[in-house]
């Protein structure tokens, strides 16, 4: 099975540059998720509007917590952190919405998967100066999370190119990134090792 990548934006970018970085990965990425809180919502549908004039895919855009936003511009994926919107209440609401949620234990993901959110994001799983001072979750975890439950799961924290093969093995759909593609002097490049690295395990799996 092919790992999906998902780029989770870094909200520290002006929107020409971020615009700019997301149209250069989309070959690469399977799904950006939309993170920009610092920016009104003027300010992220001006982004938006960049994006998919540039040619991205709405298919490919996964709002993060704005709700409201993904109605507006009729984007029908949105990411609902731990302690956000809740899942049941979103669906009741919005039934025509695609809806994640983010986790940090088996017993979150328990919860989630009974009020059936379409897919989980997990993590961190390996440290990042995003979450300096705060321990890993470690795999051990995923791998009982991936064991648990019937729906997609996609890690996220501290990710490089060389850990794609063991989260292949566990069996997650896929991989968040933020920091070490956002901090590369070439956003794109990064993104494109990620991909072959997906693309890799694809075939190591089926040796």
């Amino acid at each position: 099975m092919e790992l999906k990548l998902l780029v989770v934006t870094n909200d520290q970018l002006d929107i020409e540059t971020l615009a700019k970085h997301i149209s250069e990965m989309d070959p690469y990425v399977d799904f950006f998720i939309i993170r920009e809180k610092s920016k009104t919502i003027r300010e992220q549908i001006h982004l938006l509007d960049q994006v998919i004039k540039a040619g991205v895919s709405k298919e490919k855009l996964i709002i993060n917590d704005r709700v409201d936003l993904a109605l507006v511009l009729g984007i029908s994926k949105v990411q609902l952190p731990a302690h956000g919107l809740d899942v049941q209440e979103v669906e009741n609401h919005f039934p025509s919405l695609q809806i994640g949620k983010s986790i940090h234990s088996l017993q979150e993901a328990l919860t989630v998967m009974s009020v059936q959110a379409d897919w989980l994001l997990y993590g961190h799983i390996f440290p990042t100066n995003c979450k300096a001072g705060l321990p890993a979750r470690g795999l051990h975890t995923l791998r009982s999370i991936v064991e648990a439950i019937s729906i997609d799961v996609y890690a996220i924290g501290g990710i490089k190119p060389e850990h794609v093969q063991v989260l292949s093995d566990i069996g997650v759909k896929g991989l968040a990134v933020m920091s070490t593609i956002f901090d590369a002097p070439h956003p794109a490049g990064k993104a494109k090792e990620y991909y072959q690295a997906c693309q890799r395990s694809v075939i190591f799996n089926k040796e």
